[in-house]
Protein backbone atom coordinates (compact mmCIF):
# COMPACT_ATOMS: atom_id res chain seq x y z
CA UNK A 1 0.00 0.00 0.00
CA UNK A 2 1.40 3.37 -0.80
CA UNK A 3 2.41 5.67 1.42
CA UNK A 4 -0.02 8.64 1.99
CA UNK A 5 1.11 11.58 0.15
CA UNK A 6 2.32 14.63 2.04
CA UNK A 7 -0.02 17.64 0.11
CA UNK A 8 2.02 20.00 2.44
CA UNK A 9 5.12 19.45 0.54
CA UNK A 10 3.30 19.95 -3.07
CA UNK A 11 2.67 23.31 -1.65
CA UNK A 12 4.48 26.26 -2.94
CA UNK A 13 4.41 28.72 -0.44
CA UNK A 14 6.94 31.45 -0.40
CA UNK A 15 9.74 32.00 2.81
CA UNK A 16 9.75 34.23 5.02
CA UNK A 17 12.07 35.50 8.62
CA UNK A 18 8.70 36.52 10.47
CA UNK A 19 7.49 34.28 12.92
CA UNK A 20 3.80 32.78 12.45
CA UNK A 21 2.72 34.34 15.64
CA UNK A 22 3.24 38.53 16.23
CA UNK A 23 4.16 37.68 19.88
CA UNK A 24 3.03 41.79 20.67
CA UNK A 25 3.71 41.72 24.32
CA UNK A 26 7.57 40.32 23.99
CA UNK A 27 7.87 42.43 20.35
CA UNK A 28 5.96 45.38 21.50
CA UNK A 29 8.45 46.82 24.13
CA UNK A 30 11.32 45.48 21.53
CA UNK A 31 10.21 48.15 18.90
CA UNK A 32 9.04 50.79 20.80
CA UNK A 33 12.59 50.70 22.41
CA UNK A 34 14.64 50.28 18.85
CA UNK A 35 12.27 53.66 17.63
CA UNK A 36 12.84 55.95 20.72
CA UNK A 37 15.70 54.51 22.50
CA UNK A 38 17.23 54.68 19.04
CA UNK A 39 16.69 58.27 18.53
CA UNK A 40 14.61 57.17 15.20
CA UNK A 41 12.97 60.46 14.85
CA UNK A 42 16.01 62.74 15.99
CA UNK A 43 17.98 61.34 13.61
CA UNK A 44 15.35 61.55 10.73
CA UNK A 45 15.26 65.23 11.38
CA UNK A 46 19.15 65.70 11.07
CA UNK A 47 19.54 64.02 7.84
CA UNK A 48 16.74 66.71 6.36
CA UNK A 49 18.44 69.86 8.10
CA UNK A 50 18.54 72.22 5.33
CA UNK A 51 15.57 70.81 3.43
CA UNK A 52 12.17 72.56 2.48
CA UNK A 53 10.11 73.03 5.82
CA UNK A 54 6.95 71.30 6.26
CA UNK A 55 5.12 71.96 9.43
CA UNK A 56 2.06 70.12 10.64
CA UNK A 57 0.11 72.19 13.31
CA UNK A 58 -1.25 70.14 15.43
CA UNK A 59 -4.53 70.95 16.47
CA UNK A 60 -4.12 69.60 20.36
CA UNK A 61 -6.91 67.16 22.20
CA UNK A 62 -8.20 67.75 25.73
CA UNK A 63 -6.16 65.65 28.49
CA UNK A 64 -9.31 64.62 30.42
CA UNK A 65 -9.05 60.82 29.98
CA UNK A 66 -7.49 58.27 28.20
CA UNK A 67 -7.59 58.17 24.30
CA UNK A 68 -10.41 56.82 22.20
CA UNK A 69 -10.46 55.61 18.73
CA UNK A 70 -11.07 59.07 17.15
CA UNK A 71 -8.02 60.64 19.54
CA UNK A 72 -6.30 58.17 17.98
CA UNK A 73 -7.35 58.29 14.47
CA UNK A 74 -6.66 61.90 14.14
CA UNK A 75 -2.46 61.26 15.36
CA UNK A 76 -2.52 58.42 12.74
CA UNK A 77 -3.67 60.53 9.93
CA UNK A 78 -1.34 63.32 10.69
CA UNK A 79 1.57 61.05 11.39
CA UNK A 80 1.11 59.90 7.82
CA UNK A 81 1.24 62.93 6.52
CA UNK A 82 4.58 64.08 8.28
CA UNK A 83 6.11 60.79 7.28
CA UNK A 84 5.12 61.14 3.85
CA UNK A 85 6.47 64.62 3.67
CA UNK A 86 9.92 63.87 5.84
CA UNK A 87 10.41 60.50 3.11
CA UNK A 88 9.58 63.01 0.07
CA UNK A 89 12.92 64.95 1.15
CA UNK A 90 11.08 67.67 3.85
CA UNK A 91 12.25 68.66 6.89
CA UNK A 92 9.25 68.06 8.39
CA UNK A 93 9.13 67.97 12.56
CA UNK A 94 6.35 67.49 14.46
CA UNK A 95 5.36 69.26 17.77
CA UNK A 96 2.39 67.77 19.48
CA UNK A 97 0.84 69.69 22.05
CA UNK A 98 -2.45 69.91 24.61
CA UNK A 99 -5.77 72.08 24.96
CA UNK A 100 -5.05 72.04 28.96
CA UNK A 101 -7.42 74.69 29.75
CA UNK A 102 -11.10 75.62 30.04
CA UNK A 103 -14.50 73.73 30.91
CA UNK A 104 -14.00 69.82 30.24
CA UNK A 105 -10.85 69.75 32.80
CA UNK A 106 -12.77 71.60 35.45
CA UNK A 107 -15.74 69.30 34.81
CA UNK A 108 -13.90 66.26 35.47
CA UNK A 109 -12.01 67.62 38.62
CA UNK A 110 -15.26 68.85 40.26
CA UNK A 111 -16.15 65.18 39.51
CA UNK A 112 -13.25 64.06 41.48
CA UNK A 113 -14.40 66.64 44.31
CA UNK A 114 -17.42 65.55 44.36
CA UNK A 115 -18.78 69.43 43.63
CA UNK A 116 -17.93 73.13 42.85
CA UNK A 117 -16.75 75.54 45.12
CA UNK A 118 -15.22 73.08 47.13
CA UNK A 119 -11.81 74.55 47.59
CA UNK A 120 -10.40 78.18 46.56
CA UNK A 121 -9.80 79.16 43.13
CA UNK A 122 -5.46 78.49 44.01
CA UNK A 123 -6.53 75.39 45.32
CA UNK A 124 -8.94 74.58 42.18
CA UNK A 125 -6.12 75.43 39.40
CA UNK A 126 -3.25 73.47 41.03
CA UNK A 127 -5.81 70.23 40.92
CA UNK A 128 -6.85 70.99 37.31
CA UNK A 129 -3.06 71.22 36.59
CA UNK A 130 -2.05 67.59 38.16
CA UNK A 131 -5.10 66.75 36.20
CA UNK A 132 -4.22 67.58 32.89
CA UNK A 133 -0.50 66.70 33.46
CA UNK A 134 -1.38 63.30 34.51
CA UNK A 135 -3.63 62.20 31.29
CA UNK A 136 -0.76 64.21 28.81
CA UNK A 137 1.79 62.05 30.18
CA UNK A 138 -0.59 58.87 29.46
CA UNK A 139 -1.22 60.07 26.09
CA UNK A 140 2.16 60.16 25.61
CA UNK A 141 2.59 56.89 26.25
CA UNK A 142 0.08 56.10 24.17
CA UNK A 143 0.95 57.79 20.95
CA UNK A 144 4.11 56.45 21.39
CA UNK A 145 2.54 53.48 21.05
CA UNK A 146 1.02 53.65 17.71
CA UNK A 147 4.27 54.80 16.60
CA UNK A 148 3.88 58.56 16.20
CA UNK A 149 6.97 60.09 15.91
CA UNK A 150 7.28 63.62 17.65
CA UNK A 151 8.60 65.76 20.00
CA UNK A 152 7.26 64.60 22.97
CA UNK A 153 9.83 65.36 25.16
CA UNK A 154 9.12 68.91 24.65
CA UNK A 155 5.66 69.67 23.30
CA UNK A 156 3.16 72.85 23.86
CA UNK A 157 0.92 72.73 26.47
CA UNK A 158 -1.01 75.82 27.01
CA UNK A 159 -1.11 75.72 30.45
CA UNK A 160 2.73 76.58 30.56
CA UNK A 161 4.19 79.76 31.74
CA UNK A 162 5.03 81.01 28.49
CA UNK A 163 1.88 80.14 26.60
CA UNK A 164 0.29 81.82 29.43
CA UNK A 165 1.82 84.75 29.45
CA UNK A 166 1.55 85.11 25.40
CA UNK A 167 -1.74 84.72 25.62
CA UNK A 168 -2.23 87.48 28.39
CA UNK A 169 0.12 89.75 26.33
CA UNK A 170 -2.07 89.45 23.11
CA UNK A 171 -5.38 90.36 24.80
CA UNK A 172 -3.86 93.82 25.93
CA UNK A 173 -2.18 94.25 22.76
CA UNK A 174 -6.31 93.54 21.58
CA UNK A 175 -7.05 96.27 24.38
CA UNK A 176 -4.34 98.77 23.81
CA UNK A 177 -5.74 98.86 19.92
CA UNK A 178 -9.22 99.29 20.76
CA UNK A 179 -10.56 96.11 20.16
CA UNK A 180 -11.53 95.16 23.37
CA UNK A 181 -14.98 96.35 25.37
CA UNK A 182 -17.06 95.14 28.18
CA UNK A 183 -21.03 95.34 27.68
CA UNK A 184 -24.29 93.60 28.49
CA UNK A 185 -25.70 91.71 25.62
CA UNK A 186 -27.13 88.17 25.51
CA UNK A 187 -24.76 85.34 25.05
CA UNK A 188 -25.24 81.68 24.47
CA UNK A 189 -25.24 80.14 28.15
CA UNK A 190 -25.10 77.10 29.30
CA UNK A 191 -27.06 76.44 32.98
CA UNK A 192 -25.51 73.16 33.40
CA UNK A 193 -21.73 74.55 33.56
CA UNK A 194 -22.89 77.85 34.88
CA UNK A 195 -20.51 79.70 31.78
CA UNK A 196 -21.11 81.95 28.29
CA UNK A 197 -19.68 79.97 25.35
CA UNK A 198 -18.92 81.77 22.27
CA UNK A 199 -20.24 80.85 18.99
CA UNK A 200 -17.36 78.00 17.99
CA UNK A 201 -18.41 76.29 21.19
CA UNK A 202 -22.20 75.56 20.30
CA UNK A 203 -23.44 72.41 18.05
CA UNK A 204 -26.53 72.01 17.03
CA UNK A 205 -28.71 69.10 18.00
CA UNK A 206 -32.13 67.94 17.40
CA UNK A 207 -34.69 68.66 20.70
CA UNK A 208 -38.09 69.24 21.21
CA UNK A 209 -39.59 72.38 22.74
CA UNK A 210 -42.96 73.43 23.69
CA UNK A 211 -44.50 75.77 20.50
CA UNK A 212 -47.01 78.09 21.32
CA UNK A 213 -48.74 80.98 20.14
CA UNK A 214 -50.15 83.80 21.89
CA UNK A 215 -52.53 86.74 21.87
CA UNK A 216 -51.46 90.24 23.47
CA UNK A 217 -54.38 92.24 23.64
CA UNK A 218 -54.18 95.94 21.37
CA UNK A 219 -54.40 98.89 24.13
CA UNK A 220 -54.39 102.25 21.91
CA UNK A 221 -51.79 103.57 19.30
CA UNK A 222 -50.35 102.57 15.52
CA UNK A 223 -50.40 104.42 12.62
CA UNK A 224 -53.00 105.46 10.31
CA UNK A 225 -56.13 103.30 9.59
CA UNK A 226 -54.13 100.71 12.48
CA UNK A 227 -54.80 103.80 15.15
CA UNK A 228 -58.50 102.60 14.70
CA UNK A 229 -58.25 99.37 15.34
CA UNK A 230 -60.52 97.88 18.27
CA UNK A 231 -59.55 96.90 21.27
CA UNK A 232 -61.30 93.45 20.83
CA UNK A 233 -58.32 92.82 18.30
CA UNK A 234 -55.51 90.60 19.48
CA UNK A 235 -51.89 90.24 18.05
CA UNK A 236 -50.63 86.73 17.77
CA UNK A 237 -47.36 85.94 18.42
CA UNK A 238 -45.65 82.15 18.04
CA UNK A 239 -42.33 80.70 20.26
CA UNK A 240 -40.56 77.64 20.93
CA UNK A 241 -39.36 79.00 24.47
CA UNK A 242 -42.17 79.95 26.81
CA UNK A 243 -39.62 80.56 29.47
CA UNK A 244 -38.77 83.79 27.63
CA UNK A 245 -42.47 85.78 27.80
CA UNK A 246 -41.92 87.06 31.31
CA UNK A 247 -39.42 89.38 29.86
CA UNK A 248 -41.59 90.07 26.50
CA UNK A 249 -40.92 94.05 25.73
CA UNK A 250 -41.91 94.91 22.58
CA UNK A 251 -43.58 92.75 19.22
CA UNK A 252 -41.87 92.88 16.02
CA UNK A 253 -43.63 93.56 12.99
CA UNK A 254 -41.77 93.97 9.14
CA UNK A 255 -42.86 97.11 8.16
CA UNK A 256 -43.60 95.85 4.19
CA UNK A 257 -45.21 92.92 5.35
CA UNK A 258 -49.80 92.54 4.76
CA UNK A 259 -50.64 91.94 8.24
CA UNK A 260 -54.84 91.09 8.62
CA UNK A 261 -57.13 90.95 11.33
CA UNK A 262 -59.32 87.92 10.99
CA UNK A 263 -62.43 86.71 13.12
CA UNK A 264 -62.57 83.81 14.70
CA UNK A 265 -64.19 81.49 16.55
CA UNK A 266 -61.13 82.15 19.46
CA UNK A 267 -61.43 85.75 18.76
CA UNK A 268 -60.35 88.69 16.46
CA UNK A 269 -57.25 88.11 15.64
CA UNK A 270 -53.76 90.52 14.46
CA UNK A 271 -50.92 88.23 12.16
CA UNK A 272 -49.79 88.34 8.61
CA UNK A 273 -51.80 87.78 6.03
CA UNK A 274 -49.47 85.08 4.62
CA UNK A 275 -49.65 83.08 7.74
CA UNK A 276 -53.70 82.90 8.57
CA UNK A 277 -53.59 79.42 6.82
CA UNK A 278 -50.70 78.23 9.51
CA UNK A 279 -52.48 79.57 12.35
CA UNK A 280 -55.85 78.21 11.52
CA UNK A 281 -53.75 74.40 11.00
CA UNK A 282 -51.88 75.29 14.01
CA UNK A 283 -54.42 75.73 16.49
CA UNK A 284 -57.49 74.20 15.23
CA UNK A 285 -59.46 77.50 13.77
CA UNK A 286 -62.25 76.44 11.40
CA UNK A 287 -62.98 80.18 9.96
CA UNK A 288 -60.91 83.04 9.66
CA UNK A 289 -63.01 86.02 8.13
CA UNK A 290 -60.53 89.31 7.26
CA UNK A 291 -61.99 92.11 8.57
CA UNK A 292 -59.47 94.59 7.86
CA UNK A 293 -55.38 94.84 5.96
CA UNK A 294 -52.99 96.65 6.90
CA UNK A 295 -49.09 97.45 6.20
CA UNK A 296 -46.48 96.08 9.01
CA UNK A 297 -45.38 99.95 9.23
CA UNK A 298 -48.77 100.86 10.83
CA UNK A 299 -48.13 99.50 13.94
CA UNK A 300 -45.08 100.91 14.93
CA UNK A 301 -46.03 102.56 18.61
CA UNK A 302 -49.37 100.84 18.93
CA UNK A 303 -49.66 99.45 22.41
CA UNK A 304 -50.43 95.74 23.57
CA UNK A 305 -51.46 94.20 26.76
CA UNK A 306 -48.68 91.34 28.14
CA UNK A 307 -50.75 88.32 28.84
CA UNK A 308 -49.75 88.24 32.83
CA UNK A 309 -47.14 90.84 33.49
CA UNK A 310 -48.94 93.92 34.76
CA UNK A 311 -47.02 96.30 31.79
CA UNK A 312 -48.25 97.28 28.30
CA UNK A 313 -45.37 97.02 24.97
CA UNK A 314 -44.34 98.59 21.81
CA UNK A 315 -45.10 97.53 18.38
CA UNK A 316 -41.63 97.96 16.59
CA UNK A 317 -40.90 97.43 13.48
CA UNK A 318 -37.57 95.07 12.39
CA UNK A 319 -36.36 93.53 8.63
CA UNK A 320 -35.83 90.12 10.43
CA UNK A 321 -39.19 89.09 10.46
CA UNK A 322 -39.71 86.94 8.13
CA UNK A 323 -42.94 84.45 7.18
CA UNK A 324 -41.40 81.52 7.15
CA UNK A 325 -42.89 80.48 10.54
CA UNK A 326 -45.12 81.70 13.09
CA UNK A 327 -47.34 84.18 12.62
CA UNK A 328 -44.50 87.48 11.17
CA UNK A 329 -44.87 89.04 14.90
CA UNK A 330 -42.01 88.45 16.93
CA UNK A 331 -42.16 88.17 20.24
CA UNK A 332 -39.16 90.79 21.19
CA UNK A 333 -37.16 89.76 24.48
CA UNK A 334 -34.26 91.99 24.40
CA UNK A 335 -32.44 90.28 27.29
CA UNK A 336 -32.77 86.48 25.43
CA UNK A 337 -31.71 87.27 21.42
CA UNK A 338 -29.37 89.20 19.62
CA UNK A 339 -31.93 90.54 17.25
CA UNK A 340 -33.93 91.48 20.21
CA UNK A 341 -31.41 92.93 21.74
CA UNK A 342 -30.20 95.29 18.63
CA UNK A 343 -33.97 96.05 18.02
CA UNK A 344 -34.31 96.92 22.39
CA UNK A 345 -30.88 99.07 21.64
CA UNK A 346 -32.88 101.08 19.10
CA UNK A 347 -36.02 101.63 20.76
CA UNK A 348 -34.60 102.08 24.21
CA UNK A 349 -36.46 98.95 25.49
CA UNK A 350 -35.57 97.04 28.66
CA UNK A 351 -32.54 95.22 28.44
CA UNK A 352 -34.55 92.70 30.99
CA UNK A 353 -33.21 89.00 31.95
CA UNK A 354 -33.71 88.63 35.62
CA UNK A 355 -32.26 84.87 35.30
CA UNK A 356 -28.95 83.89 37.55
CA UNK A 357 -25.95 81.64 36.60
CA UNK A 358 -28.12 78.49 37.12
CA UNK A 359 -31.06 79.25 34.57
CA UNK A 360 -33.24 80.12 37.59
CA UNK A 361 -35.94 83.31 37.69
CA UNK A 362 -34.89 86.04 40.31
CA UNK A 363 -38.36 87.79 39.88
CA UNK A 364 -41.40 87.26 38.66
CA UNK A 365 -44.95 85.70 39.71
CA UNK A 366 -44.99 83.08 42.41
CA UNK A 367 -45.60 80.23 39.71
CA UNK A 368 -42.09 80.55 38.20
CA UNK A 369 -40.16 82.77 40.34
CA UNK A 370 -37.31 80.57 42.13
CA UNK A 371 -37.73 77.64 39.32
CA UNK A 372 -35.00 77.19 36.34
CA UNK A 373 -36.09 78.56 32.97
CA UNK A 374 -36.74 75.16 31.38
CA UNK A 375 -38.58 73.91 34.40
CA UNK A 376 -40.94 76.81 33.95
CA UNK A 377 -41.56 76.30 30.36
CA UNK A 378 -44.84 74.02 31.19
CA UNK A 379 -45.74 76.62 33.60
CA UNK A 380 -45.99 79.65 31.74
CA UNK A 381 -47.78 77.24 29.04
CA UNK A 382 -50.30 77.08 31.73
CA UNK A 383 -50.53 80.32 33.00
CA UNK A 384 -51.23 81.53 29.42
CA UNK A 385 -53.83 78.96 28.90
CA UNK A 386 -55.60 80.03 32.58
CA UNK A 387 -55.07 83.65 31.62
CA UNK A 388 -57.01 83.11 28.00
CA UNK A 389 -54.01 84.07 26.20
CA UNK A 390 -52.68 80.88 24.46
CA UNK A 391 -54.14 79.71 20.63
CA UNK A 392 -52.31 76.74 20.57
CA UNK A 393 -49.64 74.56 22.01
CA UNK A 394 -47.91 71.60 20.24
CA UNK A 395 -44.41 70.10 20.52
CA UNK A 396 -42.05 71.07 18.48
CA UNK A 397 -38.58 69.13 16.94
CA UNK A 398 -36.02 71.20 15.51
CA UNK A 399 -32.29 72.27 15.30
CA UNK A 400 -31.49 73.82 18.92
CA UNK A 401 -28.22 74.87 19.86
CA UNK A 402 -26.23 73.18 22.98
CA UNK A 403 -23.42 72.89 24.74
CA UNK A 404 -20.57 71.12 23.40
CA UNK A 405 -19.03 69.81 26.34
CA UNK A 406 -22.12 68.69 28.46
CA UNK A 407 -24.46 68.01 25.19
CA UNK A 408 -27.41 70.02 27.26
CA UNK A 409 -29.39 72.87 25.27
CA UNK A 410 -28.62 76.54 26.10
CA UNK A 411 -30.37 79.59 26.10
CA UNK A 412 -29.62 83.20 25.21
CA UNK A 413 -28.94 84.86 28.69
CA UNK A 414 -28.16 89.17 28.94
CA UNK A 415 -24.77 89.02 30.87
CA UNK A 416 -21.45 91.34 31.20
CA UNK A 417 -18.90 89.54 29.42
CA UNK A 418 -15.93 91.11 27.73
CA UNK A 419 -16.44 90.82 23.73
CA UNK A 420 -13.65 91.75 20.61
CA UNK A 421 -15.14 94.02 18.12
CA UNK A 422 -15.48 92.62 14.89
CA UNK A 423 -17.05 95.94 13.33
CA UNK A 424 -14.57 98.93 14.34
CA UNK A 425 -10.99 99.44 13.10
CA UNK A 426 -8.48 99.85 15.75
CA UNK A 427 -6.64 102.79 16.49
CA UNK A 428 -4.83 103.93 12.80
CA UNK A 429 -6.05 101.03 11.05
CA UNK A 430 -8.62 101.94 8.28
CA UNK A 431 -9.82 97.95 8.05
CA UNK A 432 -12.41 96.52 10.85
CA UNK A 433 -11.02 92.96 12.38
CA UNK A 434 -13.33 91.18 10.12
CA UNK A 435 -12.32 92.69 7.23
CA UNK A 436 -8.95 91.81 7.25
CA UNK A 437 -10.00 88.49 8.88
CA UNK A 438 -11.81 88.29 5.46
CA UNK A 439 -9.26 89.15 3.61
CA UNK A 440 -6.65 86.66 5.20
CA UNK A 441 -8.87 83.80 4.48
CA UNK A 442 -8.49 84.30 0.63
CA UNK A 443 -4.76 84.25 1.35
CA UNK A 444 -4.85 80.52 2.16
CA UNK A 445 -4.90 77.63 0.22
CA UNK A 446 -7.86 75.13 1.20
CA UNK A 447 -8.25 71.52 0.97
CA UNK A 448 -11.01 70.64 0.03
CA UNK A 449 -11.95 73.68 -1.53
CA UNK A 450 -15.29 74.23 0.40
CA UNK A 451 -13.38 75.26 3.56
CA UNK A 452 -12.67 78.32 2.55
CA UNK A 453 -17.04 79.23 1.78
CA UNK A 454 -17.00 77.87 5.34
CA UNK A 455 -14.61 79.49 6.85
CA UNK A 456 -15.50 83.02 5.25
CA UNK A 457 -19.39 82.20 5.98
CA UNK A 458 -18.37 81.70 9.38
CA UNK A 459 -16.20 85.18 10.11
CA UNK A 460 -18.67 87.26 7.61
CA UNK A 461 -21.50 86.30 10.28
CA UNK A 462 -20.09 86.30 13.70
CA UNK A 463 -21.39 88.38 16.51
CA UNK A 464 -18.56 90.25 18.62
CA UNK A 465 -16.05 87.57 19.71
CA UNK A 466 -17.48 86.69 23.48
CA UNK A 467 -14.10 86.09 25.43
CA UNK A 468 -14.27 85.89 28.96
CA UNK A 469 -15.79 82.92 30.93
CA UNK A 470 -17.31 82.12 34.19
CA UNK A 471 -14.15 79.84 35.07
CA UNK A 472 -11.15 79.48 36.99
CA UNK A 473 -9.12 77.22 34.90
CA UNK A 474 -8.15 79.14 32.32
CA UNK A 475 -5.78 82.69 31.43
CA UNK A 476 -7.18 85.75 33.47
CA UNK A 477 -8.13 88.45 31.99
CA UNK A 478 -6.24 91.16 33.35
CA UNK A 479 -8.16 94.32 34.18
CA UNK A 480 -8.18 96.38 37.45
CA UNK A 481 -10.13 98.83 38.83
CA UNK A 482 -10.37 101.93 41.12
CA UNK A 483 -12.19 100.87 44.78
CA UNK A 484 -12.87 104.34 45.00
CA UNK A 485 -14.24 105.43 41.65
CA UNK A 486 -14.41 102.51 39.52
CA UNK A 487 -12.57 103.76 36.85
CA UNK A 488 -10.26 101.04 34.97
CA UNK A 489 -6.40 100.85 34.83
CA UNK A 490 -5.30 102.00 31.17
CA UNK A 491 -1.83 102.02 31.59
CA UNK A 492 -0.90 99.73 29.68
CA UNK A 493 2.50 99.99 30.98
CA UNK A 494 1.99 98.64 34.17
CA UNK A 495 -0.90 95.81 33.07
CA UNK A 496 2.17 94.61 31.27
CA UNK A 497 4.50 94.15 34.36
CA UNK A 498 1.29 91.54 35.09
CA UNK A 499 2.55 89.52 31.83
CA UNK A 500 6.25 89.10 33.77
CA UNK A 501 4.34 87.68 36.60
CA UNK A 502 3.28 85.06 34.40
CA UNK A 503 6.32 84.25 32.79
CA UNK A 504 7.67 83.13 35.81
CA UNK A 505 4.73 81.68 37.61
CA UNK A 506 2.43 81.45 35.03
CA UNK A 507 -1.53 82.53 35.33
CA UNK A 508 -1.45 80.74 38.80
CA UNK A 509 0.33 84.56 39.79
CA UNK A 510 -3.30 86.52 39.12
CA UNK A 511 -5.29 83.94 42.56
CA UNK A 512 -1.39 84.29 44.50
CA UNK A 513 -0.60 87.70 44.69
CA UNK A 514 -2.32 91.21 45.35
CA UNK A 515 -2.92 93.79 42.86
CA UNK A 516 -0.03 95.81 44.90
CA UNK A 517 2.51 93.40 44.13
CA UNK A 518 1.29 92.09 40.60
CA UNK A 519 2.16 96.11 39.37
CA UNK A 520 4.82 97.69 39.32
Amino acid sequence: MAEPLELKKTLNLPKTDFPMKAGLPQNEPKQLEAWHGGNIYERILEARKGKPLFVLHDGPPYPTGEIHLGTGLNKILKDLVVKTKSMAGHYAPYVPGWDCHGLPIETQVEKELGGKGKVPPAEFRKLCRQFALRYVEQHKKDFKRLGIFGRWNDPYLTMSHEYEATIAAAFLDFMEKGYVYRGRKPVYWCIYDSTALAEAEVEYEDHTSPSIWVKFGVVSGGQGDAARIASDVSAVIWTTTPWTIPHNRALAFHPDFEYAVVETEKGALLLASERVAALQADCSIKEARVRARFKGRDFEGMKFQHPFVPIQVPGILADYVTLDQGSGIVHTAPGHGADDFYSGQKYGLEIYAPIDDKGVYLEGLPEYQGKDVFTANPIIVKLLGDRGALLGHHQYKHSYPHCWRCHNPLIFRATEQWFIKMDQAAHGRKKTLRQEALEEVHQVKWFPAWGEDRMYEMIEKRPDWCVSRQRFWGVPIIVFYCEGCGTRLEDFKALRHVVKWFEKEGADAWYQHTAEELLP
